[in-house]
C-alpha cells in the first residue's frame, strides 16, 4: 500500500515538474519569436510613450530572428514610416558616424554596452531626410503637421522664455502621431542625408531630447527586434497611470 502510494506521489511530482518545464519552454519560445516586454526608460518618445510605460513588442511583425543575434531567418515585410520600433542599438556603426560627423547629442548614446532602443521610423531606404526649423522633409517635401498646443516654458529643463510646442504630424502613408519640440531649438536642423539600403532613419517624438539617427546614424534592418504593440502597464511618479493601460501604441 505504502509502496503504491509512493509511486503515485512520485508520478504526481513528475507530472508537476514536466508542466513547469513545458511552461518555461513555452514562455522562452514566446519571448524569442513572438512577443517581448519592454520598459520605457527615458522621455525621448514623449508624448507618445512616457517614462515608466511597459509595452509588449510584436517580434513577429517583420519576421523571425535567430535568438540572441541580429540575423533574420524569415522576413514577413519591412517597417513603414510612422512605425514605432524596438531595435538593438548599432554600436559600431554609431561610433563611426559620431567620429565622422561629430554631432553633439542632447542625450549621449552609449557605445559601451548592448541595449535596446525604441524610436519612430521616419525614413526608409532611398529616402532623403532633412530637418529644417523642426520640420521633417522627406525627398524635399515637408511632412504635413498641425500645431495642437503652445506653452511658454521657464524651468530647469528648458531655457527661459522658450515656447514648447505640441504638433500632430502626418506621415506620407496618412498615419498621424504627436511630437513635441522647442521653438528655435538647436536640434531643429539636420541633413540632408540619404537613407542607405537595408536601413531606416529613426527619431524620437520628443524631438529636442532624443538620441536618434540625427546623432548616431541609421538603423540596420537586421537590428530591428519588432514593433511596439500595446502599453500593458504604466507607472508614473505618483502611482499607476490607469488610463494608459492596454492602449495601442500609435
Amino acid at each position: 500500500m505504502d509502496r503504491h502510494l509512493g509511486f503515485a506521489q512520485k508520478g504526481a511530482l513528475r507530472e508537476y515538474a514536466e508542466s513547469i518545464i513545458l511552461a518555461i519552454l513555452f514562455a522562452l519560445v514566446l519571448r524569442a519569436f513572438v512577443v517581448e516586454a519592454f520598459k520605457i526608460p527615458t522621455k525621448s518618445m514623449v508624448p507618445t510613450l512616457l517614462e515608466g510605460d511597459h509595452l509588449f513588442v510584436n517580434k513577429f511583425s517583420y519576421g523571425i530572428r535567430i535568438p540572441f543575434t541580429t540575423k533574420r531567418l524569415i522576413s514577413f515585410g519591412e517597417p513603414e514610416r510612422g512605425d514605432v520600433i524596438v531595435f538593438v542599438f548599432p554600436r559600431e556603426q554609431a561610433a563611426e558616424h559620431i567620429a565622422q560627423h561629430g554631432r553633439d547629442c542632447l542625450d549621449k548614446a552609449s557605445l559601451t554596452e548592448e541595449k535596446d532602443y525604441i524610436k519612430r521610423v521616419i525614413g526608409l531606404p532611398g529616402d532623403t531626410i532633412e530637418v529644417i526649423n523642426n520640420v521633417v522633409h522627406i525627398d524635399g517635401e515637408p511632412v504635413p503637421r498641425t500645431v495642437l498646443y503652445r506653452h511658454e516654458v521657464s524651468d530647469r529643463s528648458f531655457p527661459p522664455h522658450r515656447r514648447l510646442e505640441l504638433w500632430s504630424e502626418e506621415t506620407l502613408n496618412g498615419q498621424s502621431y504627436n511630437t513635441i519640440s522647442r521653438e528655435a531649438s538647436v536640434a531643429g536642423n539636420f541633413g540632408p542625408i540619404k537613407v542607405k539600403e537595408d536601413h531606416v532613419f529613426v527619431m524620437g517624438d520628443n524631438r529636442d531630447n532624443s538620441s536618434d539617427s540625427r546623432c548616431w546614424g541609421q538603423v540596420p534592418m537586421d537590428n530591428i527586434k519588432g514593433e511596439a504593440l500595446v502599453i500593458w502597464w504604466s507607472n508614473g511618479p505618483y502611482g499607476p497611470r490607469w488610463s494608459r493601460m492596454f492602449t495601442l501604441v500609435e
